[in-house]
């Protein structure tokens, strides 16, 4: 399960970039609100979601329903297309997933909220390590969006030792549609 995650971030980023350069969104304005994105502080510093013309550099789906519904919000503070220097966050809850609710995220969750530092793709999460703990709660869910808040201490999946705190984590997700 865990590699199926960290595949899925892969493929969430990249359809981020597909569905954002093939937006129906002509005016080519940068709206200052995006429709998806996560904000957080990293061991203090700050996290934000980065756009291009006001197109978000994230992604958001939702499928399944009951206790096989996954929805994921994931994000990078990419400065440049081709940028090869960038950070991302993902916030994935699993299971039936209703606003109103606070839920605990740790090891024995299918809940996962991760940090990925490039280069080299480190990630810090909450899917392996004890000591990784968080939580998300969910403001709003409707049939095209979520909202919420999160805070967490991910660790190295390799060395549960090293961590970083997320702290004043709010994300929202406009859900891609076909």
């Amino acid at each position: 399960m865990k590699t199926f995650k960290k595949i899925g971030l892969t493929a969430l980023m990249a359809l981020a970039f597909v569905f954002n350069s093939c937006s129906s969104d002509s005016d080519g304005g940068g709206s200052s609100s995006l429709s998806t994105y996560i904000s957080a502080k990293v061991d203090g510093v700050a996290f934000e979601t980065a756009s291009i013309q006001g197109q978000s550099f994230g992604v958001a789906s939702k499928s399944g329903t009951g206790d096989m519904q996954v929805i994921s919000v994931s994000c990078t503070n990419q400065s440049a297309i081709t940028s090869q220097t960038y950070d991302a966050m993902h916030v994935i809850l699993v299971g039936p997933v209703t606003a109103g609710t606070t839920y605990q995220v740790n090891q024995d969750t299918d809940h996962t909220l991760g940090y990925v530092e490039a280069p080299g793709n480190i990630s810090w999460d909450t899917g392996d390590c004890q000591n990784a703990t968080g939580s998300i709660t969910v403001t709003t869910l409707t049939d095209t969006k979520i909202e919420g808040t999160f805070n967490f201490t991910g660790s190295k999946d390799d060395d549960c030792a090293s961590q970083k705190t997320v702290t004043n984590g709010k994300f929202r997700g406009t859900f891609i549609t076909n």
